[in-house]
């Protein structure tokens, strides 16, 4: 897996050790119902064009780490308030969405693995990333 600065194609490496939480509580489909005066049911819905949440965190705690100079590299692109590319890189999975970092959630959560200060650029991290989905032609 990567993300992708779509500006640059620059691109930060993914460890697989990170799951998607909220794959499946998406609900594509809006729907309000209520009654009409003689009880009829009426109901309007439609089909959201995005604004998925893609949350990615550790599957555990020995899985989801990345280099303290990776993390900072996400952390700079997150300030930048730009769209970026999220791949999914599995043999049985090769998906890409379009996304931004999710700051009403709380974008980055991070904290060393070892859970001491960082003393090199290679030391690892534990990381929490939340983005939301948006449609290509945003």
């Amino acid at each position: 897996m990567r993300l992708v600065r779509i500006a640059t194609s620059e691109a930060v490496p993914l460890e697989d050790g990170f799951l998607w939480s909220d794959e499946f509580e998406w609900k594509p489909i809006e729907q309000k119902q209520e009654r009409a005066i003689d009880g009829t049911l009426i109901v309007q819905e439609g089909k959201k064009k995005s604004g998925r949440p893609i949350t990615l965190q550790p599957a555990d705690q020995e899985m989801g780490w990345i280099k303290l100079k990776h993390l900072k590299t996400l952390y700079e692109w997150s300030l930048l308030q730009e769209q970026f590319q999220l791949e999914f890189e599995w043999p049985h999975d090769t998906r890409q969405f379009n996304v931004i970092f999710n700051h009403e959630a709380g974008a980055l959560e991070a904290k060393p693995v070892k859970n001491i200060p960082a003393v090199s650029e290679d030391d690892y991290y534990n990381v929490t990333m939340r983005f939301t989905e948006l449609d290509n032609a945003n």
